[in-house]
């Protein structure tokens, strides 16, 4: 038996799917993205860490280091710290999604 696919709702689907309230949904899904987004970051800075050798706080020293200069090494530890930076962004806003 069909069911006729106008007298379905997006609310009967999202019920369907054991999310009553939409606003639960869009959590579940911002969480899902987020979550995704954090192993993402994590393995771009295992990958960095293992190619170099050690940790971001050791190769910002070595960045800073006065007298210092490596193309790569400046690029990939800019890219390290972007990826650091961005991975506390998305656990703030899983931090918030779990308090509302």
């Amino acid at each position: 038996m069909q069911v006729d696919s106008k007298t379905i709702t997006a609310q009967d689907v999202l019920t369907s799917l054991g999310f009553p309230d939409p606003m639960d949904a869009a959590r579940q899904q911002a969480r899902m993205i987020l979550l995704g987004r954090r192993a993402r970051y994590e393995a771009e800075m295992k990958r960095l860490e293992k190619k170099w050798g050690r940790s971001l706080e050791a190769m910002r020293q070595l960045y800073l280091k006065p007298g210092v200069e490596h193309a790569e090494m400046d690029e990939d530890y800019l890219t390290w710290q972007w990826y650091a930076d961005a991975k506390q962004t998305v656990e703030e806003q899983l931090a918030v999604l779990s308090r509302e």
